[in-house]
C-alpha cells in the first residue's frame, strides 16, 4: 500500500479552529492510571490553547494530507543553535498507523536541522506508547535516559 503525501505548513489561528473542531485526545498519550477524557471543542478552549503555544515561543505546524488538517507538530524549548524538541499529535485515531507520523516526524527533523540551524533534537514519550517509541527509533533518535513515566531520546544532526 503506497502511503499518502503528507506535508507541513505554519498552523494558523482558523487552522487550529478546524482542527480542533474534530481532534480527540490520545489515550496512548495518557500515564498509567491517568483517566482518559475526551477532548471537547469550544472557541474559547481552542483560543486559550493557541495562545498558550504563542506565550511559549512554540513553532505550531499542521500535518496536512490532501489538504487536511490532521495532526500537528509542535517545535518546543527552541534554544538557537543548540537544541530543540517537538511534539506531535494526530487529529483522532483514524490517522493512526498510516506512516503519517513518521512522515510528519521526518519532515519536522529536516526543518528543524536544515530551516532553524538546530543541531540536536530532544523528544520523549510516555513509556507505555510503543508506536511513538517505535517511530523515534526508526528515525534514529537514541534513548539516553528514562524515568518512571517516560522515556528520552536524542537525535543529533551528525548522526542522522
Amino acid at each position: 500500500m503506497e502511503q499518502e503525501r503528507i506535508t507541513l505548513a505554519p498552523m494558523t489561528d482558523e487552522m487550529y479552529h478546524r482542527y480542533l473542531k474534530e481532534y480527540d485526545n490520545d489515550p496512548d498519550l495518557y500515564l498509567p492510571g491517568q483517566p482518559y477524557e475526551h477532548y471537547v471543542y469550544s472557541p474559547e478552549r481552542a483560543e486559550r490553547y493557541i495562545e498558550r503555544q504563542k506565550q511559549l515561543n512554540r513553532i505550531p505546524l499542521a500535518i496536512l494530507m490532501r489538504g487536511e488538517i490532521v495532526g500537528e507538530i509542535v517545535i518546543k524549548s527552541i534554544e538557537p543553535k543548540t537544541s530543540a524538541s517537538f511534539g506531535i499529535a494526530l487529529k483522532n485515531a483514524q490517522y493512526k498507523d498510516r506512516g503519517i507520523g513518521t512522515q510528519a516526524e521526518r519532515l519536522a527533523i529536516r526543518c528543524i536541522f536544515d530551516e532553524l540551524d538546530i543541531p540536536t533534537i530532544l523528544a520523549d514519550t510516555v513509556r507505555s506508547n510503543t508506536r511513538s517509541r517505535h517511530i523515534l527509533e526508526k528515525l534514529g533518535f537514541m534513548q539516553i535516559h528514562e524515568d518512571e513515566n517516560f522515556l528520552y531520546y536524542r537525535l543529533d544532526r551528525k548522526d542522522a
